[in-house]
């Protein structure tokens, strides 16, 4: 079906056509330049090693690149949300004023805002109770447990109130369109309409009523982007794959030191973070949730009983809020919190000292996670304790490595381990379903010997690799107080599109094409229906 538009008459299709053709000719110029490149550091030789690793991306990858780096890249910093309440409503008030001063004037346009602002209107109330829902069930696990509840089970909540949000609005949406397209079914929005306009019979009450509409639009999508965010960083993307280009040898092993799961503020199950380690190509983990144990063991229960060539470690992230100090502890299979976190029943509650105390006179090791390097009042560099007297105290180490970050205070951190003979360690911190970009590589005496004892006792020579991934050259860096109101999605957009390989490309290329002529066939479909047709459906 050939759709035959004259474009002067047309110009929003025109218009989208053109952004269009630019984008897909975009698009092809960066695949034919292929330039993937992918970057491993050792932190701790201070030495460049992409010599010796390659990232690959499965096919699947390709298929889902668009959703997958999207993910990625919105991470679960939700900081965006402060560009979106800059930017909504100056877009909004644009919008009105075009209305107002007739320059949108479209009949069959004005029909359609009315189904959007059904659909808004009901996600609005689907997100607000279910929000209700979910802050009812904290606050009485806060009142009841105190924040040792709020660390441990409030994601749970919320991812499934989320995705039920979502299952409610795409049936909704499903509902609308059936009707729309249906030959014999209308919307028949008439009583709703008719309804708000009894309700705003005064000048006074219709002034109330518009605000009252523009917060519900202002909430709904707000409601809606947030809530498409949670879903994306909660799904389990295809991952790329760690290949070194020589194959590990029998004694040498990938390990993670530090990652997350929904059993703490994690967004992926501990089953499906087993399957993605795998998929990465990693040997093992040190499962670390915060102030508890339980994605640990539901990892390792999971890797015993379907026989997977993966090693699970138990470990916890004991996490002082109040001092702004983590510290992961590996070897005790017990949960141990903060005594901020003190609940009466619940795990033993210690502070910082005695901690590494109690985890060293038990035969565990102990390292601390991405850690304030700054002056410290008392004089040295750590706050709220300097790295002397996290050292005295007994600590066996510090990240040297987090999140894939090595630079800057993490040198100042490295340098201080090597003087003192402490582990350089290496941790992702990952908590969403993003790509690794942090490993340690360790050779073990006897391979055969996988305790912690035995791997940390081999970390202490520091003869392992510290494995930073940089996925793609910082050619665009935006300011930090930019990026700290949620343009950092615009800069790792377009450092990463400046970084891809043709089958990227054509993936983006493909999920656009779609796009477009989703639109193409519903701009055609309001061109050729009749205004009486259409108002019958939908009033």
């Amino acid at each position: 079906m050939c759709l035959k538009l004259n474009l002067k008459k047309n110009k929003l299709f025109a218009a989208f056509s053109l952004i269009f053709i630019l984008w897909i000719t975009f698009l092809l110029v960066l695949g034919v330049l292929n330039r993937r490149v992918i970057t491993f550091y050792d932190a701790l030789a201070l030495n460049d090693v992409s010599s010796n690793y390659v990232s690959e991306l499965p096919l699947l990858r390709y298929l889902l690149e668009p959703f997958a780096i999207t993910a990625f890249i919105l991470e679960f910093e939700f900081t965006w949300l402060f560009s979106f309440l800059i930017f909504y409503p100056i877009l909004r008030i644009a919008y009105l004023l075009l209305k107002k001063y007739g320059k949108i004037q479209s009949k069959k346009y004005s029909y359609l805002t009315y189904v959007a602002s059904d659909v808004l209107n009901f996600a609005f109330k689907v997100f607000s109770l279910m929000l209700s829902v979910i802050l009812v069930i904290i606050l009485v696990g806060y009142l009841i447990q105190g924040f040792y509840f709020v660390s441990r089970y409030f994601m749970v909540p919320i991812q499934i109130g989320v995705h039920i949000c979502y299952f409610l609005i795409a049936i909704k949406i499903l509902y609308v369109l059936i009707k729309l397209f249906h030959p014999k079914m209308t919307l028949n929005l008439r009583k709703k309409l008719n309804k708000n306009e009894k309700r705003n019979k005064t000048k006074f009450s219709k002034t109330l009523g518009k605000i009252k509409t523009e917060i519900v639009y202002l909430f709904a999508i707000g409601f809606l982007l947030l809530g498409a965010n949670i879903v994306l960083i909660s799904t389990k993307f295809p991952t790329h794959q760690i290949k070194p280009i020589v194959p590990l040898a029998d004694d040498e092993f990938l390990f993670d030191f530090h990652v997350h799961t929904i059993m703490s503020d994690g967004w992926l199950t501990p089953e499906e973070r087993v399957l993605w380690y795998i998929e990465h190509g990693i040997s093992g983990a040190v499962f670390s949730d915060h102030d508890n144990i339980r994605g640990a063991v539901i990892a390792k229960e999971f890797v015993e009983q379907h026989n997977l060539d993966f090693i699970v470690f138990i470990g916890e992230e004991w996490t002082n809020h109040e001092n702004d100090i983590h510290m992961n502890y590996f070897g005790l299979e017990e949960e141990i919190v903060p005594l901020e976190s003190y609940t009466i029943g619940g795990p033993k509650a210690m502070n910082a000292s005695d901690l590494i105390s109690y985890v060293k006179a038990n035969g565990g090791y102990i390292t601390v996670n991405h850690y304030n390097y700054e002056p410290n009042p008392k004089g040295g560099y750590g706050v709220p304790y300097t790295l002397v007297e996290l050292d005295n105290w007994g600590v066996d180490g510090f990240e040297i490595i987090n999140s894939g970050s090595y630079s800057g205070k993490y040198e100042q951190i490295g340098n201080y381990c090597l003087s003192n003979n402490l582990i350089c360690m290496g941790g992702s911190d990952t908590h969403t379903n993003e790509d690794l970009n942090t490993f340690v590589k360790i050779q073990l005496a006897d391979p055969t010997n996988l305790t912690i004892n035995n791997i940390f006792e081999t970390l202490k020579a520091n003869t392992h690799e510290v494995i930073a991934i940089q996925f793609y050259p910082k050619v665009v860096d935006f300011p930090n107080d930019l990026n700290d109101l949620g343009f950092y999605i615009l800069e790792d957009f377009i450092n990463y599109f400046l970084n891809i390989n043709i089958f990227q490309a054509l993936s983006w290329i493909g999920w656009s094409m779609i796009l477009y002529f989703i639109f193409v066939f519903g701009y055609r479909k309001m061109k050729i229906i009749s205004l009486q047709k259409l108002k019958s459906k939908i009033y």
